[in-house]
């Protein structure tokens, strides 16, 4: 598998500058957004995702479906070629690549052990939003937004997240730039870039 992520669409990906939108100065109540954000439960993320290690750089076209706790991921190289699909519920994983099928009770270790990436998938669903746990530690920006996470809880560490060019999307404000960097690995970083946000 690890041989087959040569096609992925490598540097030019890798989460380059882009024109960031001025957000519209206006602010939120942390906590009533934080409930909107627990409130939102189905949704779908285009974009990008690029992943760094110290072996490694890898990016792709990223499409989520979350519904509920159970969630459907699919990565792609800029030509439209799958490199992976992964389906996610409770307790079981599937990812399929290079016409292989692979399963696992958590889908972060299965991603790992399948393409050596170390992707906090099953921590995504929630981070992408930009909600967080009680155990994190959060800053926000001067608008209510949030800022900054460094996860605390013990399947979630070592993760810190950085969040940028918010937009609203209906009533809420979502991030469309999310970096996340491994504190134990400095050099294991993953970049968001998300292209659009669909609710449903």
């Amino acid at each position: 598998m690890k041989k087959l992520l040569v096609v992925l669409f490598f540097s030019a990906l890798f989460i380059g500058g882009c024109a960031t939108p001025v957000r519209e100065n206006q602010s939120v109540d942390s906590k009533l957004h934080q409930q909107r954000l627990s409130a939102i439960s189905q949704w779908q993320v285009k974009g990008r995702l690029a992943f760094k290690s110290t072996e490694e750089k890898v990016s792709a076209y990223m499409r989520w479906r979350q519904k509920n706790k159970e969630f459907d991921l699919t990565l792609t190289t800029f030509i439209g070629t799958t490199i992976m699909t992964m389906q996610n519920q409770p307790g079981f994983a599937q990812l399929e690549a290079d016409e292989q099928i692979y399963t696992d009770i958590d889908a972060s270790s299965l991603i790992l052990q399948v393409t050596g990436w170390n992707i906090p998938v099953d921590k995504l669903a929630l981070w992408i939003k930009g909600q967080y746990t009680r155990s994190d530690n959060v800053v926000f920006d001067d608008n209510g937004l949030l800022s900054s996470l460094t996860a605390k809880c013990r399947a979630c560490a070592p993760w810190t997240l950085q969040y940028s060019r918010y937009k609203q999307v209906g009533d809420v404000w979502l991030p469309h730039d999310i970096v996340l960097t491994n504190s134990g690995d400095p050099n294991n970083q993953i970049k968001i870039k998300i292209s659009a946000w669909q609710l449903t």
